[in-house]
């Protein structure tokens, strides 16, 4: 992701709103952004930077949709940044920057199939995505979220998911677990089956799923021009 130098980031406050828990390791986090923060918000898919103490900052896509006053986000818990963020109080006071990036261009897709593919914490930019789909639903084709990730412990904002109108959601995970009765394997195998003649699609995970997909969609005859990252 393009990071900018230091002496040219200002830091706004933003306090710890909401929290949580998915699994031991993931977790779902809202924080209150300052009105330069959200106003600066332009298009989904974009990130920023949050700061815990001085020295102490990472970079994390926003969940929510441009607009919103509070930012939600998905976070897998580790040393560092995301440990302070799964464990400060609710209500402490930490600091971020702008959003940036160039996020996801949605009138490219406007009239047309929308494909969203994803994997792990990635669900959060297209989160922001499917916000802004689901407010003007008749605006788009059909509309297909391809989302992996390791575990069925694991699926953030399940009942959010499910309920969006008109949206086909197919959900894969690696790791099988007792009760599951999805898919299991990896998201490349989904792709092939809901691409359309007419599909934009807009990508974000690890490069190598990144680089299977867009090999799979240009194998599909999808021109590169309608694959897009968030990056």
């Amino acid at each position: 992701m393009p990071l900018c130098h230091g002496s040219m980031r200002s830091w706004h406050s933003a306090a710890i709103k909401g929290r949580t828990f998915i699994d031991d390791g993931l977790l779902e986090l809202r924080l209150e952004v300052a009105g330069a923060v959200s106003a600066a918000f332009a298009r989904p898919g974009q990130f920023h930077r949050l700061r815990v103490a001085p020295g102490q900052e990472s970079m994390f896509a926003i969940a929510s949709s441009p607009g919103a006053t509070s930012f939600d986000y998905l976070i897998r818990r580790g040393a560092g940044v995301t440990e302070a963020l799964a464990s400060l109080p609710l209500g402490t006071t930490l600091e971020a920057t702008a959003p940036e990036g160039p996020g996801f261009p949605l009138e490219a897709a406007q009239g047309h199939d929308l494909l969203l593919v994803c994997t792990g914490t990635a669900l959060a930019p297209i989160r922001s995505v499917l916000g802004l789909v689901a407010a003007a639903r008749a605006d788009f084709g059909r509309i297909t979220l391809v989302e992996g990730h390791r575990t069925p412990r694991q699926l953030p904002w399940r009942s959010e998911l499910r309920a969006l109108p008109g949206v086909e959601v197919h959900t894969v995970v690696t790791e099988a677990a007792p009760g599951w009765v999805g898919q299991v394997g990896f998201v490349q195998a989904i792709v092939p089956r809901v691409v359309t003649a007419d599909t934009v699609a807009f990508l974000v995970g690890q490069r190598e799923m990144t680089d299977d997909v867009r090999a799979l969609l240009e194998r599909a005859g999808l021109p590169r021009d309608r694959v897009f990252l968030n990056v």
